[in-house]
């Protein structure tokens, strides 16, 4: 799994949104600014991300965008799966229908450990965790992904 572009910049996008008084409108020239993001780009995320109800979208000369839920709410989950749809190591973990040998598979469990930690891991951090500074830096383990490195290099 890899995770696009599209959803890092939405991440950030709204991790400086919410560095913002609560209720602010943001606009997107200086979202793409401050993310150093191109704002076509960022434009088209943003319009993505009102779509899946993460953000309000107002037009005008006023509009801009503003948060539809206070970003401790907003998971990181949520962001990438708005921007990418339903995050999954492999197909098979979303439905075993993708999977003739899901059944009897040597592997199929270890693939769904690894997605429930993968999905503990970002839906237990929100945005506003990022913008106000309350996760480990370089180094440290993020709440719920605490063995899954090492677990996966014992494999």
């Amino acid at each position: 799994m890899k995770i696009s572009k599209a959803s890092d910049y939405a991440i950030r996008g709204l991790i400086y949104m919410a560095k913002k008084p609560e209720g602010a409108v943001s606009y997107i020239k200086d979202i793409a600014k401050n993310t150093n993001t191109p704002a076509s780009f960022m434009s088209k995320i943003f319009q993505t991300l009102s779509k899946a109800g993460l953000v309000n979208s107002f037009i005008g000369t006023k509009g801009g965008f503003s948060f539809n839920f206070p970003p401790k709410k907003i998971t990181i989950k949520m962001v990438i799966e708005a921007i990418e749809g339903p995050i999954a190591l492999n197909r098979c973990v979303i439905n075993k229908a993708f999977c003739q040998q899901a059944s009897h598979c040597e592997v199929h469990f270890m693939w769904i450990d690894i997605q429930r930690m993968l999905s503990d891991a970002l839906s237990s951090n929100s945005i506003a965790d990022f913008a106000n500074k309350k996760l480990p830096r370089k180094g440290k383990k993020i709440e719920g992904a605490s063995d899954m490195a090492g677990e996966l290099q014992a494999l």
